[in-house]
């Protein structure tokens, strides 16, 4: 059975991920089928003199579900944010050394979306502080790549985790 582009697409961005995330694939998110989701996790700590006397240690991590849509809408897009906000907390370590976990929402399309689809995509972002920020923060973006006009839209703050889309997009990936 051949491959459709966008699962040609997919598979070929699951395998960037990769190199620094851990990828795995035919997975879900609630009811939404995803393609795969990677996960980077981070950890930093400083010490004073000996690994005894440990100053500090914080914890980063990313998470990235992919999907693929025909068409994408307003509900779409709210349902999967809404799949997303529900399950920060399987995701997130329940400690204190917990800084941030940034969750990214990518729905892959071969078709171009409407104005009124992008401009709510630009401002899909939402920051959840955990135990009033003492447990670090949850931040939550949707994007949606468009094969078809070879464009990515996101929130503006979001668009250095969704780089790897928009390289391979240049590169004709």
């Amino acid at each position: 059975m051949a491959e459709t582009r966008i699962e040609t697409f997919i598979n070929h961005m699951a395998n960037r991920y990769t190199t620094s995330f851990n990828v795995y694939r035919d997975e879900s998110i609630g009811a939404i089928p995803l393609n795969f989701y990677a996960e980077f996790q981070r950890r930093d700590e400083k010490y004073l003199m000996t690994k005894a006397i440990k100053v500090w240690g914080v914890e980063t991590q990313q998470y990235t579900f992919v999907t693929h849509q025909t068409v994408v809408t307003k509900e779409t897009l709210m349902h999967l944010a809404k799949e997303i906000d529900r399950h920060i907390p399987s995701f997130v370590p329940k400690k204190q050394e917990h800084m941030s976990t940034y969750f990214v929402g990518v729905i892959v399309t071969d078709q171009s979306i409407e104005k009124k689809v992008e401009k709510l995509v630009r401002g899909m972002r939402k920051i959840k502080f955990l135990k009033y920020g003492w447990h670090g923060w949850a931040d939550r973006y949707i994007a949606v790549v468009s094969l078809k006009d070879r464009e990515v839209y996101i929130h503006k703050k979001g668009e250095d985790f969704i780089s790897t889309f928009k390289n391979a997009l240049t590169e004709g990936g």
